[in-house]
């Protein structure tokens, strides 16, 4: 009896096991803390606002794959990290995590975004914003990458207007943007990466408008071009810019006729895209700036006689994600914009060291930002189509936006 039912249930067994087995090796593999639904081998023209509409209906839930992919790969296994939500390599492993994962990013990051459910839309096709500032009256001034055109907004607008036509005084590329109430000037950086539609048009130059009219009011070529990208203005009204291609600060004097080098240093970091977001802390001098290649943050008074003082850098309590845009937000209090995962990051300075307190977005591609009654407005430029349309695409889906992040 006993050999009969051994003859029975040992085959039984040995094809439970068997398929099991199988079944095992096909599934996408299961990380510790990590749940892995499917994989997906990324292909020609994907981006991962594109795929998180597909996998969850919505574009905003792309962090969901971001986060699942780089705790997997931290395991080990097929999986590469995303260090760039706006890069994906073709032939990528991504993890995509169950339906309920992306459901439960997307809610966190809509509550994030949307404190107020204020947001500006920006819809030309191709604007691709990147740099926007904000004057005393609430007037919100956004710079297109693609155009070179700057538009304009009141905060409780529903859509920006065109301010200043593409290529006026030289514009080819718009980046960094500075509202300067105190001169009636709206400073804008105009660059050139050979990806606008303007490209070859003009030298890189810091250019002057009127804040209320846009006339044009000066051009100041970079020495020696470069890549304008930042812009900021100390308490006395000298105009300081970073040069994304060299590890440099430019600064034009009040009245001054010329940009001259304020800081060039290489510990502040020699690849080609390195120098990004700075801004003065006009009670103390000091100012400060970010490294978006390497996450480094650093510190420069300024003298007296309007000279640089000692670089620091200041250490934070974790890496910062691609820093952009950085403000200054309040007494040893900053802020800067993080394009992994599309968020922000608030940083409390303690001498040489940071605290880093992360907001995130989940916006589809966050470039910089402008500080308006207590909140920070996100400029969402889906850039991955810009910067990468080899691998993400060469169109993006508008419209663009403007959108409010309280931050108390």
């Amino acid at each position: 009896m006993f050999q009969k039912l051994v003859k029975v249930i040992l085959p039984c067994l040995l094809m439970l096991f068997f398929t099991a087995v199988s079944f095992a090796l096909a599934a996408p593999p299961s990380q510790e803390g990590v749940t892995c639904e499917k994989d997906y081998v990324v292909q020609a023209n994907d981006s991962l606002s594109k795929l998180a509409e597909e996998f969850y209906g919505d574009r905003l839930a792309y962090p969901a794959i971001v986060d699942a992919t780089n705790a997997a790969a931290a395991k080990g296994g097929a999986y590469s990290p995303i260090a760039d939500p706006e890069v994906l390599k073709v032939g990528q492993t991504l993890c995509i995590p169950p339906a309920a994962d992306g459901k439960t990013m997307l809610g966190d990051t809509k509550a994030a975004a949307s404190g107020t459910d204020r947001a500006i839309g920006l819809t030309p096709a191709r604007f691709f914003p990147e740099g926007v500032t904000v004057d005393k009256n609430g007037t919100f001034y956004v710079g297109s990458m693609y155009e070179g055109s700057i538009y304009k907004a009141a905060a409780g607008a529903k859509e920006a207007e065109p301010f200043i036509e593409a290529g006026a005084n030289g514009l080819v590329s718009v980046l960094g943007l500075y509202a300067d109430d105190a001169s009636g000037t709206l400073w804008a950086c105009s660059s050139d990466a050979g990806n606008g539609k303007l490209a070859g048009a003009a030298p890189v130059a810091l250019k002057a408008f009127d804040l209320k009219t846009g006339e044009a009011k000066g051009s100041y070529e970079f020495p020696g071009s470069g890549f304008c990208n930042d812009i900021t203005v100390d308490a006395a009204g000298n105009v300081y810019a970073s040069d994304s291609w060299s590890p440099r600060l430019l600064r034009l004097p009040v009245g001054g006729s010329a940009l001259e080098e304020w800081v060039n240093d290489p510990v502040l970091g020699v690849e080609q895209w390195s120098l990004n977001g700075l801004d003065v802390d006009q009670g103390q001098n000091m100012m400060y700036l970010v490294n978006i290649a390497t996450g480094q943050l650093f510190r420069i008074p300024i003298n007296d006689d309007g000279t640089a003082g000692a670089i620091t850098e200041i250490k934070t309590s974790q890496p910062l994600q691609r820093p952009d845009g950085l403000k200054v937000v309040g007494p040893n209090t900053l802020a800067t914009a993080e394009s992994v995962p599309g968020g922000m990051s608030i940083l409390t300075l303690n001498g040489d060291e940071a605290t880093v307190k992360v907001i995130n977005t989940g916006l589809d591609g966050v470039a910089t930002f402008a500080l308006y009654q207590g909140s920070a407005w996100l400029v969402e430029n889906q850039g991955d189509h810009f910067w990468a349309p080899d691998s993400a695409g060469p169109d993006a889906k508008p419209p663009f936006r403007l959108v409010e992040v309280p931050l108390n």
